[in-house]
C-alpha cells in the first residue's frame, strides 16, 4: 500500500496516518485480516518570514489600481497569443485570453486556485456544476468548455507520452 500525502496548499482534505494491527477470531485463533486505524493531522501551511510578502499579495495589491488591473490582463492575454496559440483553447487559454489570474478565476468560481491549477492541468474530473460555473466565468458555452477540456487531456497526455 502506498500512502501518500497532499501539499499544504491542496484544496481538498488532508490524507489520514494509519496504525496496522491484527483481528483474530473469536476462538482466538490466528490472525484473520489487518486493520487500520485512521487519526487525523494537519499540516501546517508555510510561513512567510517577517518583513516578506507572498506574491499573491503583491499582485493583489497591485491590481487594487484600475491602470495596473488592465495592464495584467494585457499581459495575461499576450501570454496565451505568445506561448500558449499552439495549445488551441484550452481552460488555460480561455482564462488568460480574458486577462484573469487563476486566483480570480477560482474566486469567481467559489473555490480554491490549486482546484484551478488542477483542472487546466486536466487532472480534475468535473461535476456539471463546476462546468457551469466554467462556462459563465469564461463566458463560453458547453461545447467551446467541451472542446477545451478535451484538448487539455490531448495535451496532457501527449506529455505523459513524450517523457
Amino acid at each position: 500500500m502506498t500512502q501518500t500525502t497532499l501539499s499544504a496548499d491542496a484544496s481538498s482534505l488532508p490524507t489520514k496516518t494509519f496504525k496496522v494491527g491484527d483481528i483474530s477470531e473469536a476462538s482466538g485463533g490466528a490472525p484473520v485480516c489487518k486493520f487500520y486505524s485512521f487519526e487525523q493531522y494537519s499540516t501546517p501551511l508555510p510561513v512567510v518570514p517577517a518583513k516578506h510578502k507572498t506574491i499573491g499579495s503583491r499582485v493583489s495589491k497591485f491590481e487594487q489600481n484600475e491602470e495596473r488591473r488592465k495592464a495584467m490582463e494585457e499581459a495575461r492575454s499576450w501570454v496565451a497569443d505568445e506561448f500558449y496559440s499552439e495549445d488551441g483553447d484550452t481552460v488555460r487559454t480561455l482564462r488568460l485570453r480574458k486577462g484573469w489570474s487563476q486566483s480570480r478565476l477560482a474566486e469567481a468560481l467559489s473555490t480554491s486556485q490549486p482546484h484551478i491549477a488542477r483542472i487546466e492541468k486536466g487532472t480534475e474530473n468535473l461535476t456539471i456544476e463546476t462546468c457551469r460555473k466554467l462556462c459563465q466565468a469564461l463566458e463560453i458555452d458547453f461545447n467551446t468548455l467541451d472542446l477545451a477540456l478535451g484538448q487539455q487531456e490531448r495535451i496532457t497526455h501527449s506529455k505523459v507520452k513524450s517523457k
